[in-house]
């Protein structure tokens, strides 16, 4: 007896097709068969990079180590699975080892995965390891060349691509040699140059597990097959940690395509089983989708709200799934449960130091760090600052609460989580606020306000969430917010968010937000002017530079660093920005 087929519309699982002149991009109507005649492909080739370096221990599981733990992951379950495979990184895997001893994937809450350690060690000799200077001018060269290769064929690539997103351009941080400002990023513009240079028409899928990743599915530069675990707004989450487990597991997302892909594999055996042992029919690649949600919504976890975008080449969404995404026929199951489980329980040691050099401040002892820094995390933790889970969040939301539970940290991680609070705490938070209060807008304060709460409200409302949209952008253009310097961790989006939403709760028109928008910009510009920061010179390392810095700003009557909305004295919108406070419902 055949398996039945169902009907899959991709527009109910969020999902746009091609199409710029139709709602939902032409998908509006469109259903498809769950099942089709298999066509199976044994040829795709497969080229993946994982991002991250390890510079300042930045590769540490506590930190961006979940990138890697996607990385070997999906190394393990696609491993001779392809006619050709290149894994591509700048992290050797005996550095990690060595370094941070294992990876692990999944829910700490249950028996999670090891995707490398010592014994997994010889199952990655194939992947080839490159300067972090050099890394993403590698992959770029890999991806124009195998396509060239294949042009004409319509052979399938599956690129995966591991790493820190940009909420701006949908950049990936790929590779480097230092902090992460710092570091060479693939753009749409290099992808595209690369695999269409010497191929018009290449049969490309491309898997990300970068943050505003929709980015990618969504540019109307790319005919691709694409993935992502979120639109072009959010953060991609990662498996959180636990009070017991500092690490972060893996992303969700990446869990999620596994076990589907597992679930569509036994599906496949009960149905060749009920069809006398021949497969007939196969699912498409809008069911593989569908099977995505449902997993992360009913086994990942049901209270999130989670907006995967995924995009057909050509819109063939009704076309057997691996055929489309280029992921090869393995029994992926068997190759999950070899992977060793791992219970909950402590990872990571901490080291013990007399002094800690405390942002802003002289060495003291660590008793007395401790103590600010647990008022400052108290703080942080109560202004909503967005889900621990948000990859750009791990380190400092981590800490924060080990610091709070009376963890002992070390001194260097103690260092860096002050600087990375006050500039979190003040050169964003406060200044957000400042910039709402200067607007003369009636709005929560930027610490008082859940702008995730509110994101995920104004986007059931496609006017509103495009208005929103327009005006988080004309900020960014402007450039309000501080960027940090890398012992500040990684940049805080709240600050540009709340502006965003508080602009788009006011009732003033589009012209009325950009006159106000220049006319912050240009007080941003005089305070800097005025205002001598030596916030990315890490000056309080040494007394002597702290000893000049004070003298000149004794001498100048100027302040080393006072950006603080208590230090500058209101001034009336009328003054700043030619604009009165009546614009507002005008």
């Amino acid at each position: 007896m055949a398996a039945s087929s169902s009907m899959i519309k991709p527009a109910e699982y969020g999902q746009l097709g091609q199409s710029k002149k139709e709602p939902l991009g032409g998908l509006e109507d469109c259903a498809y068969p769950s099942l089709c005649p298999p066509a199976v492909t044994k040829n795709t080739i497969i080229i993946a990079v994982c991002g991250p370096n390890d510079f300042t221990d930045n590769a540490n599981p506590e930190k961006d180590g979940w990138f890697f733990s996607d990385f070997f992951l999906f190394h393990h379950l696609l491993k001779g699975t392809a006619s050709k495979q290149i894994w591509m990184t700048c992290v050797k895997p005996e550095t990690l080892v060595e370094k941070y001893k294992e990876y692990v994937h999944g829910n700490p809450r249950s028996v999670r995965k090891v995707v490398l350690d010592a014994e997994m060690l010889a199952e990655t000799q194939d992947i080839n390891v490159h300067q972090g200077k050099d890394l993403l001018e590698r992959f770029l060269a890999t991806v124009g060349g195998v396509s060239k290769e294949v042009e004409g064929t319509q052979q399938p690539i599956l690129v995966l691509i591991f790493g820190h997103g940009d909420m701006d351009t949908f950049a990936i941080t790929i590779g480097g040699i230092g902090e992460h400002s710092g570091c060479p990023v693939l753009t749409i513009g290099k992808f595209k140059e690369a695999i269409l240079r010497h191929n018009p028409d290449p049969n490309i899928a491309l898997l990300t597990t970068s943050c505003f990743g929709g980015g990618w599915v969504q540019s109307p530069y790319l005919n691709t097959t694409a993935m992502s675990g979120v639109n072009h707004k959010q953060e991609l989450l990662s498996w959180p940690t636990t009070d017991s487990m500092s690490r972060c597991c893996g992303s969700r997302f990446a869990s999620s395509i596994a076990w589907a892909l597992i679930k569509q594999e036994i599906e496949g055996i009960r149905r060749a089983t009920d069809e006398g042992k021949e497969l007939r029919q196969s699912p498409i690649f809008a069911s593989l989708v569908a099977t995505i949600h449902q997993t992360l919504k009913e086994e990942v976890d049901p209270r999130e709200s989670y907006s995967i975008s995924f995009s057909a080449k050509d819109d063939l969404w009704g076309t057997d799934y691996r055929v489309r995404t280029g992921l090869p026929l393995a029994s992926f199951q068997q190759r999950y449960n070899t992977l060793k489980d791992v219970p909950e329980g402590q990872h990571g040691s901490g080291s013990k130091s007399a002094t800690v050099r405390f942002a802003e401040s002289v060495n003291i002892s660590t008793p007395a760090a401790e103590y600010r820094l647990k008022r400052m995390a108290l703080e942080y933790l109560r202004s909503k600052p967005g889900p621990d889970e948000a990859p750009k969040n791990h380190f400092v939301h981590h800490n924060c609460r080990r610091l709070l539970n009376g963890k002992t940290l070390p001194a260097q991680e103690l260092e860096y989580l002050s600087a990375a609070l006050i500039y979190r705490l003040k050169t964003i938070i406060a200044h957000a606020t400042e910039y709402k209060d200067r607007l003369g807008l009636v709005f929560p304060d930027c610490h008082e306000c859940d702008v995730w709460e509110y994101a995920s409200r104004i986007s059931k409302d496609p006017k509103t969430d495009a208005r929103n949209s327009e005006i988080a952008r004309m900020i960014r253009v402007r450039e309000l917010f501080d960027e940090p310097s890398y012992d500040e961790s990684h940049a805080f989006a709240k600050g540009c968010s709340y502006l965003a939403i508080a602009l788009t709760e006011s009732k003033w028109s589009t012209t009325q937000i950009e006159v106000a928008l220049d006319g912050l910009a240009k007080f941003n510009e005089k305070q800097s002017r005025h205002t001598f920061t030596a916030r990315h010179f890490k000056f309080w390392q040494d007394r002597d530079v702290q000893g000049m810095l004070g003298t000149i700003a004794q001498s100048t009557k100027r302040k080393l660093r006072s950006r603080s909305p208590t230090k500058h004295p209101r001034t009336s919108l009328e003054g700043t920005f030619g604009i009165s406070r009546g614009v507002e419902g005008a």
